[in-house]
């Protein structure tokens, strides 16, 4: 689907999620929820374009998250977060959830500099596919729909 409302940008991640009313687990967490429902963020300037595809025209946006374990070196807070995000998918999917997406540039992964800004577009977004588990890795697909 096309985008048809226009996009509100905002300095800093808090403040675009509490723009949609979110509540962040912690400040690094990689997802937010509101009343309601989840708030997935898409990184579009991320140093690892292939494993966050946003498509802004087709309203897509597809994440690949790696394996994350002790064993493989990873720290207890960024396994904490993945699982986080993984259980936040799912739920989305399971319950087919009409969710939000905020875009974020110039975070610790983005290559854009000045800080990290956030926009989103007031449209409904909702999880079309998930494939993986957290000590294997997964991936996602978010699709806009209204």
């Amino acid at each position: 689907m096309e985008p048809s409302k226009p996009l509100s940008w905002v300095k800093g991640l808090k403040n675009a999620y509490q723009s949609l009313g979110a509540i962040q687990r912690d400040q690094y967490s990689w997802v937010a929820k509101t009343d309601l429902t989840y708030v997935f963020s898409a990184e579009i300037d991320h140093i690892h374009p292939e494993d966050n595809r946003y498509n802004h025209k087709d309203g897509t946006f597809s994440k690949r998250v790696p394996a994350m374990s002790i064993a493989l070196g990873h720290e207890p807070l960024s396994i904490s977060h993945s699982k986080e995000l993984f259980e936040a998918v799912r739920d989305a999917f399971s319950q087919s959830l009409e969710c939000y997406v905020i875009l974020v540039k110039g975070t610790k992964f983005g290559t854009s500099k000045g800080g990290i800004k956030a926009g989103h577009d007031d449209h409904f977004w909702i999880v079309e596919c998930l494939d993986g588990t957290v000590e294997n890795g997964y991936e996602f697909k978010l699709c806009r729909i209204r």
